[in-house]
């Protein structure tokens, strides 16, 4: 008999977790887990819904389902208390908190409701091993564990990446430029600088994908869920990270581009040799902009069409191996007692479910 759980996802307007929903359908209905509920708390405030009442539902419906394991993610702006939390806790054998957001100590500081969530939770997972786990351990935390960002394989890196000798560009990005009200995120302007100095270097041979660029790189905005075209526009992706001295951090956009079949190039983090051990053909990294744009340089000089290919077909193939959101939900599902074993999900990954609605 599976875990019971209920899942309190990060959503808001349109940005639904159809990748974890569909997960759960799958884990459901392949005997996985027992049964799953779910309740979007942040969704339904952003929808207008009152705070107070949606919190006391959230509440009241934990206390009468007895869920095995609750997993929370990102909880700023809901408003919760540790009072909450601590009922929460009370109606389950184990709470999780995963926080996939990146967070510094004083400028965009981590949210009082993740404070309190850390405080209460048997297991916080975060994006790094700095900063952002000290921030939990601040807070309270007795367990902070190190989740990499994901990528979605219901959205992106479903086949390998075909074999295609022309592309628009030799570089491409895609990033938003976001003007700050007061403070922006760490490396704000270094990302900035960046695309500059790519735009500089490489001319027409660059691209750069997102709203608020202009200049003659810049290709307009585009979808998230079409960001795969984007990137296999070019031969390498290319980006420079917030909280670029934060270890092991690095954001979605790099497994995305990974899965997507891409040789990615980005800045070098703490740790990184750790975690990504012979990635070398299809990871070019840097702490500095100048070389990193070299090794971009030297790999398109020295890097045959037919050579490219192959290793974006590796860098699809270490994505899958290593940073699938399926398999990320798994592991923190397990840490709570889930038991669930991972030989038995893996034939489940490409049967067709429908993503769990709201429960």
């Amino acid at each position: 008999m599976g875990a019971r759980i209920l899942y309190v996802p990060n959503e808001h307007g349109s940005a639904r977790q159809s990748g974890i929903r569909t997960t759960f359908s799958r884990l459901r209905s392949g005997g996985c887990v027992s049964d799953v509920r779910i309740f979007s708390l942040l969704w339904r405030i952003r929808e207008g819904m009152a705070g107070a009442s949606q919190r006391r539902e959230l509440v009241e419906l934990a206390a009468d389902y007895r869920p095995d394991i609750i997993l929370m993610q990102h909880l700023g702006g809901t408003g919760i208390a540790r009072d909450e939390l601590r009922e929460l806790k009370e109606s389950c054998d184990a709470l999780i908190y995963h926080e996939a957001d990146p967070y510094s100590r004083f400028v965009h500081a981590l949210p009082r409701e993740a404070r309190e969530a850390g405080a209460v939770a048997d297991a916080v997972f975060t994006v790094g091993t700095g900063t952002f786990a000290r921030n939990f351990e601040r807070a309270g935390a007795s367990d902070v564990q190190w989740e990499p960002s994901v990528f979605d394989p219901e959205r992106f890196g479903r086949e390998r990446p075909r074999a295609n000798r022309h592309r628009d560009f030799d570089i491409v990005m895609v990033a938003n430029r976001n003007r700050p009200r007061l403070r922006g995120l760490p490396n704000w302007r270094d990302r900035i600088r960046f695309v500059n100095y790519m735009e500089k270097r490489f001319g027409s041979r660059f691209a750069i994908f997102g709203r608020g660029w202009a200049g003659p790189s810049a290709q307009g905005a585009v979808a998230y869920s079409d960001q795969s075209s984007a990137i296999r526009s070019g031969w390498v992706s290319a980006n420079w990270d917030h909280f670029a001295r934060e270890p092991k951090y690095f954001s979605d956009r790099l497994p995305t581009s990974l899965a997507t079949g891409s040789v990615h190039a980005t800045t070098a983090h703490p740790g990184f040799n750790q975690i990504f051990p012979g990635a070398e053909p299809f990871l070019l990294m840097s702490e500095s902009m100048v070389a990193l744009g070299d090794r971009i340089e030297q790999y398109l000089t020295n890097v045959d069409a037919d050579e490219r290919i192959e290793r974006e077909v590796a860098a699809w193939e270490f994505a899958h191996r290593h940073f699938r959101q399926d398999d990320q939900l798994v592991r923190m599902l397990n840490r709570g007692g889930a038991g669930i074993d991972q030989s038995s999900y893996e034939p489940l990954r490409e049967v067709r479910v429908d993503a769990l609605d709201e429960m």
